[in-house]
């Protein structure tokens, strides 16, 4: 009897199974990058100070002065550029470190911009995990949810959550 399937290498096997590993992870190491991102939203970035916990904006909420992400039409890299460089002379800090100085901010590296406020100094990482949090939950989500309420919250039984569905 002659055998007529096909061999594989030892390593073809461990690359197929390394590929398998990596497509079924990649949604929990974007969810995981997602709740680094709400960390970098509530504890290092103060940006729930201008737009509000949900990123709501002026829409409502304890005391949110900006705008609302959640109906931005900003794409992601212009919203990254704007949470990074700030705008200047407007509240909307620059939150990059070494934004301007090391990263080019708007065309311009050198010096700080007249007019743009110094802001949490995020490093390259908590940026990038602060738009994994606000691509995933944040932008283009108009109502808010219970669900989301709860999750911002840590606690199901959050006096915050009681009016949500």
């Amino acid at each position: 009897m002659s055998d007529t399937s096909p061999r594989r290498s030892p390593l073809a096997g461990w690359l197929l199974t390394a590929a398998a590993s990596l497509a079924l992870a990649a949604p929990v190491m974007a969810q995981d990058l997602a709740a680094d991102g709400l960390k970098v939203w509530k504890e290092r970035g103060g940006c729930f100070n201008c737009h509000g916990d949900f990123g709501q904006g002026g829409e409502g909420g304890h005391f949110p002065a900006g705008p609302s992400l959640r109906a931005s039409q900003l794409d992601p890299d212009s919203m990254r550029e704007i949470i990074a460089c700030g705008i200047p002379g407007t509240p909307m800090p620059y939150n990059l470190k070494g934004a301007y100085t090391e990263t080019e901010c708007y065309g311009e590296k050198g010096a700080v911009l007249e007019g743009a406020v110094p802001g949490a100094s995020l490093e390259p990482t908590e940026l990038d995990a602060l738009m994994a949090y606000l691509g995933e939950k944040v932008v283009g989500k108009r109502r808010i949810t219970k669900a989301e309420c709860v999750e911002y919250y840590g606690d199901p039984a959050a006096v915050a959550c009681a009016d949500y569905r």
